[in-house]
């Protein structure tokens, strides 16, 4: 937060020597130096970094003036679906259940997943959720093919470089017919794909976002919106909204 790139390598450095495997001081690393940089943060990065400030995380956000949930259902709103309780609804990344309130009119069933135990025991709180899992989010999507007609995801495929394999997964749990609506942060037009941004998280070109999603079959609608308020600057984001193909993608 205060530009000394340097000063912060070195103590995550010394930190992987009295710790070589620590999640957070590894993937911190890769950010700041754009070293050995992962498709995606690891499991046990996410778990323990939502874990950590599950208790303080609605109020934190709220300060921040996070907005990524109200984008997610201001899409689904204009997509004309009725909120007729009628959908299977997934909220993929549902952290302390921001998203579940907004979604439930449509949900005939409201699933929320997320790595992080902590974040789901604040959800549980909402008293929206019907189901809550602790799970890897594509290792959910594949194990539940054809089970949604919605998936929404707030601020969670931030913490995904690579798109190309939850985006497959997303396109085979889905019905046909069925609607995938995401945030994403905007990456710089210096930016091929995607890139891990020194705060930790990925940002992604749009483009790329239209080719993965293109790829696996989606039709995509991308707008530019704010995200929150980050060190009192605006986040850029992307948000998706994508259908799903009439016939299935793949095996």
């Amino acid at each position: 937060m205060l530009g000394e790139v340097d000063a912060a390598v070195r103590i995550y450095e010394d930190w992987i020597k009295e710790d070589p495997a620590d999640p957070v001081a590894r993937h911190m690393l890769a950010a700041c130096t754009g070293r050995d940089v992962p498709a995606r943060a690891s499991d046990a990065f996410v778990a323990h970094t939502f874990d950590s400030f599950a208790s303080s995380f609605d109020s934190k956000l709220q300060r921040l003036s996070y907005r990524a949930p109200a984008l997610v259902a201001a899409m689904l709103e204009d997509s004309g679906v009725s909120p007729a309780k009628q959908l299977d609804v997934l909220d993929a990344g549902c952290g302390t259940g921001f998203c579940g309130p907004l979604v439930v009119p449509y949900a005939r069933r409201l699933t929320g997943v997320d790595l992080s135990e902590g974040m789901l025991a604040q959800a549980k709180e909402k008293g929206v959720y019907d189901d809550l899992v602790t799970s890897e989010l594509t290792e959910y999507l594949d194990a539940h093919r054809g089970a949604f007609d919605l998936i929404v995801s707030a601020d969670t495929l931030v913490y995904f470089g690579d798109l190309t394999g939850v985006a497959s997964a997303a396109a085979r749990a889905l019905r046909p017919g069925g609607l995938l609506i995401f945030t994403l942060e905007r990456a710089g037009s210096d930016v091929g794909e995607f890139r891990l941004e020194m705060h930790g998280r990925y940002s992604h070109a749009q483009a790329y976002v239209e080719e993965v999603l293109s790829t696996a079959g989606f039709m995509a609608e991308i707008r530019h919106a704010e995200l929150r308020m980050e060190a009192g600057v605006p986040v850029a984001g992307l948000v998706v909204f994508a259908s799903h193909p009439a016939r299935s993608t793949g095996t």
